[in-house]
This record gives structure tokens, sequence and C-alpha cells, in this order.
């Protein structure tokens, strides 16, 4: 196996991964553009957190709070256009820290086209997520059915059109923009099981880290480019600002699917330009036959066996591994800005962009990590199975470890605070060399439906996570935080240890596809079918040659007869 091990950069498989990259940068942008473009799009007038003019005090209510802030409720909505605000905002927010007294001051970005509520924006931005949860597993299961190039190109398609669609539909009515968003979500739903099955086809199980976390890395990237390029778009963008955004999005995904379409096989025997080579190492690494092209997608319909998918203990170390690294992701990305606002009394436009580096760090240490792994199993040093104990250790260990030193940070050590942040979310990025890769691991043709119910499951970290944040948190004051970090804490230590004790790295009898005598008759394969011709030009042949030697036998008995004929005569 080894010696026929295929160079990887010019291959085939890692051209791949980077167009995954690319299309799911361009899938998280199109997702949380409008956390930011709905900055420009609502009308001033409603108050947000630290755009009233009020002063505020560092540390949060540890140094005092003013009235107006404890009574006035934090929703999402009003910390991603409060974070916004402070982002695009060059030289509004003037700040000295080694001071108590923080001054912030009226942050205008133009009139706005919306007077939409709290309750309105509040829905606005959360309909993406009702779409998003309905269609996690049926992403898993057309995959399998009609192939995972379809079902991806699908999915980035109506998502770029109803981008394009989404300023007409916002000036429309809201309740039509509200359904563009959740018909977003629907059909980005389906995209990542999608991938997962397309891994399970082109991964080998050497290189799985390192081909899905490049693939993966690209959701921080759009997370972390959507930022400025929202900002600036805003302000100088055409049709109104806001609106370029969506429309720039939207172009940018038609033209990802016009590559996606050009350049991606559901397989590598679908493949028109990969070589003999590759297409034979990936094929004997997954232990597959060199099927026809048409063999690996129309297969024949298996049921799926949900009461051993529920009884598996492998699947409830993922599903549970994969809830409590989400909770930590949700709780950071939508905890991080409010959390430096309110207990260090940081604003983020005297930061610049330190904001985004825990998730630079994050998309590095995702890399790192399918790197590391495939390393650590082609040179023996660990097996499958330990190694994703060991991602999972460090990922949600680790973020547990650093979040609890923050807790000794004491007010003034804003640096500090920042590289520890930093470390705990980044560190987390193991994760994807942990349940991520386990899901292929386990169930390789059921990845993307198992990947689907995982999702399912952990959207309620989502749903939830900002939930008890907003009960814990009512002043923002750093013992208030603290018991946030120390749930989120538990969750992710108790997420570990289930994982180390539950997990497996071998594929499960339940995964496995039974050979009965029917399924024989209806699998199409390619080298079936050619041993099949072959056989019947062989027995063509032997009959052939049968007729041919009863004829020249015929012959030689009618030469004979004619013979003994004659010399009667």
């Amino acid at each position: 196996m080894t010696e026929k091990r295929t160079s990887l950069l010019l291959s085939k498989r890692f051209s791949l991964a980077l167009i995954c990259f690319a299309g799911c940068a361009l899938c998280y942008a199109l997702r949380s553009n409008l956390s930011f473009a709905i900055v420009c799009m609502v009308k001033e007038g409603s108050p947000t957190v630290d755009d009233n003019g009020t002063t505020k005090k560092g540390c949060g209510a540890a140094h005092g709070t003013t009235e107006q802030q404890r009574q006035q409720p934090i929703n999402e909505s009003d910390m991603a256009i409060s974070r916004f605000r402070r982002q695009t905002n060059r030289s509004a927010l003037i700040g000295h820290h080694d001071a108590d007294v923080e001054q912030s001051l009226p942050v205008p970005l133009g009139p706005g086209e919306f007077d939409w509520s709290k309750q309105v924006r509040g829905q606005v931005l959360g309909a993406f997520f009702f779409g998003y949860l309905t269609s996690q597993m049926l992403g898993g299961l057309l995959a399998a059915r009609v192939g995972a190039k379809s079902v991806i190109l699908c999915s980035m398609l109506t998502a770029s059109l109803l981008s394009l669609f989404s300023p007409g539909a916002a000036r429309m009515h809201v309740s039509l923009f509200i359904l563009i968003r959740a018909l977003l979500g629907f059909s980005q739903g389906v995209m990542f099981p999608a991938m997962h099955c397309l891994w399970s086809n082109w991964a080998p199980p050497l290189e799985r880290g390192l081909l899905t976390g490049v693939s993966y890395a690209g959701a921080q990237i759009g997370n972390v480019l959507v930022m400025p390029l929202s900002g600036v778009l805003c302000r100088h963008g055409f049709d109104g600002g806001w609106p370029s955004i969506f429309y720039l999005l939207g172009i940018a995904g038609l033209c990802w699917c016009l590559l996606w379409a050009l350049t991606v096989a559901n397989t590598p025997q679908r493949h028109s330009s990969i070589g003999v080579e590759e297409r034979q190492f990936i094929m004997e690494s997954l232990g597959q036959r060199k099927d026809s092209e048409e063999s690996v997608i129309r297969r024949p319909s298996r049921p799926i066996p949900i009461g051993a998918i529920v009884r598996s203990k492998a699947v409830w170390a993922i599903l549970i591994g994969h809830f409590a690294g989400d909770w930590g992701a949700y709780m950071m990305a939508l905890g991080l800005p409010s959390f430096l606002n309110d207990v260090l009394g940081m604003q983020m436009t005297s930061m610049g962009f330190a904001s985004a580096i825990p998730y630079v760090a994050y998309f590095a240490v995702i890399n790192l990590g399918g790197h590391l792994s495939d390393s650590l199993m082609q040179r023996q040093l660990l097996s499958t199975l330990n190694c994703r104990r060991l991602a999972m250790a460090l990922a949600l260990g680790g973020q547990a470890f650093f979040l609890l030193l923050i807790s000794f940070c004491p007010c003034g050590y804003d640096k500090l605070v920042i590289t520890l942040l930093t470390l705990s979310i980044g560190i987390s990025g193991f994760q994807y060399s942990g349940f991520v890769i386990n899901y292929l691991d386990i169930a390789p043709e059921l990845a993307g439906l198992l990947l689907g119910l995982g999702n399912t499951l952990s959207c309620l970290a989502g749903f939830l996570g900002p939930i008890l944040m907003g009960w814990l948190t009512p002043t923002g004051s750093k013992t208030e935080w603290l018991t946030v970090f120390g749930i989120t804490e538990l969750i992710l230590v108790l997420g570990a240890l289930a994982f180390a004790v539950l997990a497996s790295a071998d594929v499960q009898p339940w995964a496995k596809r039974k050979q009965t005598d029917d399924d024989e008759e209806e699998v199409i394969s390619g080298e079936t079918k050619t041993d099949q011709n072959r056989t019947d030009q062989d027995q063509m042949i032997i009959n052939n040659s049968r007729k041919l030697s009863e004829q020249l036998l015929l012959l030689e008995d009618g030469t004979d007869q004619q013979q003994n004929a004659k010399d009667k005569i």
C-alpha cells in the first residue's frame, strides 16, 4: 500500500479538498453576511448595547453598570448589531483601559431602509436555523441515492440565487425576507452531510484528517473574511451599500458552482482526468474493486439500521463529542464580543481585528491536526482510535483548560485574556481530527446520514446556548460570565471523557453491506460485467469451434464416402 502511494499535493483528491475549502468559505459567508449587513439595513432609533451614548465601567457590573443597561434585554440581534457597529466604525470609540471609565459615543452608520423592531430582527436572524435544522439528515440520504456532487451543487446554486434575491425580498416585505432566509438554511443544511459522503469515496483512511481538515477549514475563513468585506460594502457598495454584500457573494457562489460542475466527480472512477495510479491507490485503500463508474452510485437501496445505530456505543460517543464541541463553539462565537466588552471593558474598534485572531488560529489548528493525525497513523505511532481520542482530548479538554485560566485573570490583563481566548478557540480545531473524521471511520457508507443526525442534535446547542447565556449574564458581571464558562468547561470535559470511553475506529457490523444473492444480482459492477462479457465471448468462441469441428468431421466423412465409392467402381 505504501509503495503505491501517489503524491498528494498534485493529486485530484487534494484539488478536490481546495475546491471544497472555497465552497465551505462561501457557504459560511452566505450564512453569516446578514449578521453584519443588518446593521446597514435597519434605521437608527432603537438603542443597542453601547450605542446609546451611555457610559460603562470596565469589568462589567463588578464595577457598576447603569440601571438602563441592567434593564435592557440582550438578544442575538442586538449583540450582532452592536458588534458590527464597533467593528466597522473607524473613529467613534475612544477607550483607555488603565482607567475605570470608558466613554462610548454614538456610532451612526447611515439612515437605513427598514424600521424593524428587536423582535423582527431576531426573527430575521434566527430564520436561517429553522431551515438548517430540518434538512440535515436529508443531505446524507440524497447523497447516498443520487451522488454527493449533485446535492452539493444544488445546495450552493440555491443558496447563491437566494442571496441574489434577498435585497429585493427585504424591500418587498420582511416576511418574504424571513422566508428567503429559512430557505437558505434549508438549502445549506444538506451540504456538509453530502460532503462527508463525497469524502467517503475519495479520502484514503490515512489521509482523511488532512483532506477533510482542509475542506472544512474554509468555513472559518469565510467567517473571518465576511466581516471586513461587509464593512467596506456597507459604506461604499452600490445600490445603497448593503445589497452589494448579497449580490457579490451570490455571484461568487455561482462562479464556484460552475467550477464544481466542471471539475468534480462523485468518485475517482467517474473522474475524467484522474491518473490511473491515483485511482487505483484510492480504491485499494478503501477496499474497493475496480468497479465501473456507475457502480458506487447505482447501488441497491438498503434499509437503514435505525435500531443498531441507536444502540451503538460508537455512535453515541460521536454524538456526545459533537454536541460538546458545538456547545463550546457556539458559546464562544456568541459570547466572545459580549464578554470582552462586559468584563474587560474592551471595545472592538480599539482591538482592531483582535476578535478574529482566535478563528485564524482555529483555521490553522484544523489543518495542523489533520496532518498530525495522519502522520501518527502512517508511522504507526498511534492507532486510529487513539489518534481520535487524543484529538478530542486536546480539542475539548484544552479548550476547557484555557477557559479555566481566564477565570483567574484580573482586570487590566487584556492581552493575556485575548491570548488565552485565542488558545482556547484555536485548540478546539483538533476536533476535526476527532469526531468529525470518526463518522467516516465507523460507517463510511452512512457517514453523511450520521453527520446529519449529529448536526441536527448539535443545533440544540445553538438554541440553548444563547438562552442560557442570557439568563446567566443579566448584568454582564465577571462572576456571571465565570458561571457561563464553568458550565461550558463541564460540558467539554464530559464530552471528552464520553468519547474516550465509548469511541471506536472500526467499521461497525451494522454499517457493512451484506452481500445477499439478490444484492449480487442487482449490483452493477463494471468488473462483473466485464467478466460476464468475457465469459460470453469465450462461450461463443467455444460454440463456434464446436460447430466448425462438426462441419470438418462431416466434410471428412463425405470425402471418405466419395473415395470409397470410387474404389468400388
